[in-house]
């Protein structure tokens, strides 16, 4: 089963590295550093541990975890790999030159084999769910522990991965231990081949986020930049599809507060063009990094990585994108913890458990159109004590959820 996967990875390899040029004029980054993605020029480091993270989002989640980790072995050099540029990036911004970094190779068996035969690793952590035949094969070949951590598998997800048979249970069962975040992932986990006593749930660790050291004083600076404009709501983490909805609303809630401002955030600031051309017909707006000052804007384009949980700091209402498109969602808990209700669309699969306590408590509500969303912002706008509420509420369920890295890493540390 694994030589046929390994089969159609190399006919499909032609169209991943179209798709990757193709990527490259929206994000150059796509096309630089192409060689470490067949497991060349990897980094000039040998037992090292590694953490792979894919995107943005896991690489945040990671960062307790990989500072855990520094900490606990401080003389092993420690990489981090990623998928795409904007995690990338996120690494180099989070810790400069403490770690290495690279994209993960791609699950070829030789580029597999090239990268594990120069790095030599001494154990991997994966963020979430990334499941990889040729590498997993490869690390139990070389007696590596591999540990599954914040582990997720939808519905969906688990679908879709069963249709594989024994090959994705044969990759499953090589994983040492399985840290899900939920009683359901862990469930879903056993359904799919792995041992029932390899599993166990540990919780979200997105749930630990905490708020940077200079954050109130870097909020104020932002502050400043806006001149005390009221009300304010940010759009965050939005995908393709949602601005317009998000544009939609913001004219209505125009109508009502004149002077209300709108920080829109795409998940990947590399689209700050194209969101800006969609604005450019609903009034006036700007760009984060081409304005000192914002006078006489209604819409700030957020296009630098690294700014959002301080613009969280400034918005009276966010709504968390990711969520009226089919994109599973994404993080609620650093706009709350920041200050900020939240607002969502009804696809949030990715943070389903969370959403559902913040439903709960009052802390989120679900939209599904622009009419329900400048509604929704219009009644957060109009009654700040409410407003206070749904934060406290949400803090509270945040506080809740938190310890997820200690039992992270008491997995990892008895080589569970």
């Amino acid at each position: 089963m694994r030589l046929l996967y390994s089969l159609l990875l190399y006919l499909l390899l032609p169209g991943v590295l179209l798709r990757l040029w193709i990527n490259g004029r929206r994000d150059p980054g796509y096309r630089r550093h192409w060689r470490e993605r067949f497991g060349l020029n990897a980094p000039r480091s040998r037992e090292v541990i590694w953490v792979h993270a894919v995107s943005v989002g896991e690489v945040r989640a990671a960062e307790p975890l990989v500072r855990a980790l520094q900490a606990r072995h401080p003389g092993q050099a420690l990489l981090v790999t990623v998928t795409t540029p904007t995690g990338r990036r996120t690494v180099r911004q989070l810790f400069g030159d403490e770690v290495l970094c690279c994209y993960l190779p791609y699950d070829l068996p030789g580029a597999v084999w090239r990268f594990l035969a120069a790095l030599q690793p001494v154990m991997l952590v994966v963020i979430e769910i990334e499941l990889w035949p040729n590498l997993y094969a490869g690390l139990a070949a070389r007696g590596v522990p591999l540990y599954l951590v914040n582990a997720r598998l939808s519905e969906k997800s688990l679908r879709a991965y069963r249709r594989l048979g024994g090959l994705i249970c044969e990759t499953v069962r090589s994983i040492r231990h399985i840290a899900a975040q939920s009683e359901t992932d862990r469930a879903r986990f056993v359904q799919l081949g792995a041992r029932p006593e390899g599993v166990s749930v540990t919780g979200n660790l997105k749930a630990d986020v905490r708020l940077p050291d200079d954050f109130h004083a870097r909020s104020q600076q932002l502050r400043e930049r806006l001149a005390d404009r009221q009300p304010v709501w940010i759009a965050a983490s939005t995908h393709e599809g949602e601005e317009a909805v998000v544009l939609e609303a913001h004219a209505e809630v125009l109508r009502h507060y004149p002077q209300a401002l709108l920080i829109l955030a795409p998940r990947h600031p590399e689209r700050a063009g194209a969101v800006g051309r969609q604005c450019s017909g609903t009034g006036f707006f700007c760009r984060f990094s081409s304005e000192p000052a914002f006078d006489g804007v209604s819409v700030i384009i957020v296009d630098e990585l690294g700014l959002l949980v301080y613009c969280y700091a400034l918005a009276d209402v966010a709504f968390v994108g990711g969520s009226l498109v089919e994109k599973g969602g994404h993080n609620p808990i650093e706009a709350v913890v920041a200050g900020a209700p939240v607002i969502s669309g009804p696809d949030v699969d990715n943070f389903a458990d969370l959403y559902a306590q913040f439903l709960q408590a009052g802390a989120a509500f679900t939209v599904r159109s622009a009419t329900e969303l400048s509604a929704r912002v219009l009644q957060w706008f109009g009654d700040a004590q409410v407003r206070a509420c749904a934060v406290s509420a949400g803090r509270e369920v945040a506080g809740k959820n938190r310890g997820a890295l200690d039992r992270v890493l008491a997995v990892i540390d008895t080589g569970r």
